[in-house]
């Protein structure tokens, strides 16, 4: 088989090109014995001449063609190794795991992250649906680069960035006595039976907190896993529904339901974008971090 190094085949391939060892040795900063001697180490791997010594200088022979062949392959195909992992080092090309609650999701992160993908089609998304508990909890344990959280409680060990605010808001149906109502307070809430999210999901963690230190607890009478099935099953009375106002916005219309802000200091959140503090993100992962937070700063501003 024949055993080579990128430079032996740069420097054979000069060599074809100028037909002179002596013209492809100044090319490549080699002295001729130098270059000589890489020239016979290739044809004695090879088995067979590659070059016919002429009074004039060298030409490939046949065997000598079938490697220049090769190596201009092997050499186009180096340049193009080499310009993919300059993208990976500028970032422009790699993969990033994205774990996200579903407030993010549907606040603004869905759109963002689209328009991230159109810019940078070159990085591959692996995005993940998740209660934001579970997204701490998997930053912890490396399973995803980024996490986009609604912020609550403490966050150690993790770098966190402001990304969005969002507020909870409260469907019923249209026929329902709050529906001509203005922003409704949480007291009200309390005396109607409610559909509930997942018991990990942060608007459920909240919600059940506020409730207890007042010393009541929420009647739950149906518990499902997404905003969808909420306003299904409020349009057919099972429920008051709590969740994010703009997740709200489009189910209220197709369902047919009637929305009310909920009037309390604490239903206003901040989602953020979450990071292990002690790692040094890949330059892809930053990239994606740098995109968000200037998507955030232009709504703000």
């Amino acid at each position: 088989m024949l055993r080579h190094d990128l430079q032996t085949l740069l420097l054979f391939l000069r060599v074809c090109e100028t037909k002179s060892i002596t013209r492809a040795a100044s090319q490549s900063n080699l002295a001729l014995s130098a270059a000589s001697r890489r020239m016979k180490l290739l044809e004695d791997g090879a088995g067979t001449a590659l070059l016919h010594r002429l009074p004039y200088g060298v030409e490939p022979t046949a065997a000598g063609l079938a490697v220049l062949r090769y190596a201009r392959e092997v050499l186009a195909m180096n340049q193009q190794l080499d310009a993919e992992l300059a993208e990976y080092r500028a970032g422009v090309r790699g993969r990033v795991r994205v774990f996200a609650s579903s407030s993010a999701l549907v606040q603004r992160l869905a759109g963002d992250l689209s328009a991230f993908a159109r810019a940078f089609p070159s990085i591959k998304l692996e995005l993940h649906e998740r209660p934001s508990v579970e997204i701490v909890e998997a930053l912890y344990q490396k399973e995803t680069d980024i996490g986009v959280i609604v912020r609550g409680g403490e966050l150690w060990q993790l770098r966190t960035r402001l990304y969005a605010e969002d507020r909870l808001a409260i469907v019923v149906p249209s026929d329902h006595p709050l529906a001509g109502s203005g922003p409704v307070g949480f007291a009200a809430v309390l005396k109607e039976e409610v559909v509930t999210l997942d018991q990990a999901t942060a608007v459920h963690r909240l919600v059940s907190e506020q409730a207890r230190r007042i010393g009541q607890t929420l009647r739950v009478r149906v518990q499902v896993r997404s905003f969808e099935a909420m306003c299904q099953m409020v349009r057919h009375g099972l429920g008051l529904g709590i969740l994010p106002e703009l997740a709200a916005q489009p189910l209220v219309a197709a369902f047919g339901l009637t929305l009310l802000l909920l009037d309390e200091p604490w239903a206003r959140r901040e989602l953020a974008i979450c990071t292990r503090a002690e790692d040094e993100l890949d330059a892809s992962a930053q990239r994606l971090i740098d995109f968000l937070v200037t998507c955030a700063d232009a709504v703000d501003g």
